[in-house]
């Protein structure tokens, strides 16, 4: 069987990981076409400026290449993702005497056949969007378009950023290929152990105490919209600490004094901490830009075009980062197929079964949201006191918080209850 042939193959056999995967570029090539809209677009494109500091670009032209820049970002993170849950794969085709090129093209049929399936659906979903956005954006600079008006040079500009991502797709793929041995590709899809590289360790309580003092620093300072960014940045610092750090310290505490004969809380705490670990960038991603896009939608409220801005960015980010927490985790709990088998050959009931995934998941989301969380409602709360915000303001932002993390969080619960328990028997629902 030819390379293109087996590649082909295997994406259709593995389709929940293409699947996953293939939205993910869809949505990233909508919301990349959606702000280059913002930045093409001739009616609502603002004009920089000059001034004694130089060059001043307006907000909602930065945030626009922010933003694109991020979906970049999350669509390489994607694809190296991706490409970690192939190995087995690349290792059986270098035992069968595939060449180090032939590995390559296959990751890279791969990826090729997947962009071209996302992208019309991408620019379609972003032309739609992006109409719907202009309709908002308009009349806040007094202007009279067409409804149906998209500048052909966001779809050229869209289509350059991909065909480059690609190509850095290609690059990354192959030196992945060339790096890693087959004994680490066969080993690598159920590895459950994390190496800690620092070469200075610290103790775990510095990052809790780095938590802590980001939060006095915010109750303590002079508030604006804008200090408080320092301090929520102590804080994101603190959080991935914690979780990196503290918490092996305080669930193998946990495990052993208190769970060590529980039957479902010391596997649950067990599959908490790997999930965590493994989704850490994305986790301390999530809460510095919760802090900080709130933040700028804090400082833009007399300013109509930067606040719609502001608002659309921070709903896209916010959106993107929950579906690769999603896509990341759904495809670690999948490979625990085996564990719980094991699990049920060992006497576990499906309600025990299921209470270890619902406690595993519903954690997860929590220390996600919670973290951050006390940031955000310590920065709403001064700005209320200080008569920035609004009562009404403050409550759409803890729904446009909590909604989209419930949501989630009952997606994956769904998602991940049925990719480990299908393996068993139909009789384990009644036992």
């Amino acid at each position: 069987m030819g390379t293109f042939r087996f590649s082909m193959h295997m994406l259709k056999k593995e389709y929940q990981k293409s699947l996953i995967y293939t939205l993910t570029l869809c949505l990233t090539i909508a919301v990349t076409f959606l702000f280059y809209n913002i930045i093409d677009n001739t009616y609502l494109l603002e004009v920089a400026t000059f001034s004694a500091q130089g060059l001043v670009l307006p907000l909602s032209t930065i945030l626009a290449f922010l933003v694109i820049i991020f979906c970049g970002f999350m669509i390489v993170f994607a694809n190296n993702f991706y490409i970690s849950r192939k190995t087995k794969e690349i290792a059986i085709m270098t035992i069968s005497g595939a060449s180090y090129f032939g590995s390559t093209l296959y990751l890279f049929y791969q990826n090729l056949v997947m962009t071209m399936i996302a992208f019309p659906i991408g620019i379609g979903v972003g032309m739609i969007s992006s109409m719907i956005m202009n309709q908002f954006i308009y009349p806040f600079v007094d202007a009279v378009v067409p409804f149906y008006y998209i500048p052909l040079n966001a779809i050229g500009d869209t289509v350059i950023c991909i065909v480059v991502l690609i190509f850095a797709q290609l690059i990354y793929a192959s030196g992945f290929v060339y790096r890693k041995d087959i004994p680490y590709m066969l080993s690598q899809e159920k590895s459950n152990t994390l190496e800690d590289h620092r070469i200075i360790r610290l103790p775990s309580f510095l990052y809790i105490f780095a938590y802590v003092i980001g939060i006095v620093m915010i109750l303590t300072v002079d508030y604006t919209p804008t200090v408080v960014l320092f301090p929520c940045v102590i804080g994101v610092l603190g959080i991935t600490g914690i979780i990196r750090h503290y918490f092996p310290i305080l669930f193998k505490r946990l495990k052993n004094k208190r769970f060590l004969n529980h039957p479902t809380k010391l596997i649950s705490l067990s599959n908490l901490y790997y999930s965590l670990r493994r989704a850490l960038m994305l986790i301390g991603l999530y809460a510095l830009s919760t802090v900080t896009m709130i933040g700028i939608i804090i400082t833009q409220q007399n300013s109509p075009r930067e606040l719609v801005t502001a608002s659309i960015g921070f709903v896209v980010i916010m959106g993107l980062l929950l579906i690769s927490i999603i896509y990341k985790y759904c495809m670690e709990a999948s490979s625990r197929r085996i564990l719980f088998y094991n699990l049920y050959k060992l006497g576990y009931s499906y309600k025990q079964l299921i209470k270890i995934i619902r406690e595993e998941v519903l954690w997860f989301y929590l220390i996600i949201i919670g973290l951050p969380f006390v940031y955000i409602v310590a920065n709403l709360i001064l700005a209320f006191n200080y008569q920035v915000v609004t009562l009404n303001f403050i409550l759409i932002m803890f729904v446009a918080l909590l909604v989209p993390v419930i949501i989630s969080s009952l997606f994956t619960y769904t998602f991940y209850k049925k990719s480990v328990l299908k393996t068993m028997e139909e009789g384990v629902r009644y036992e």
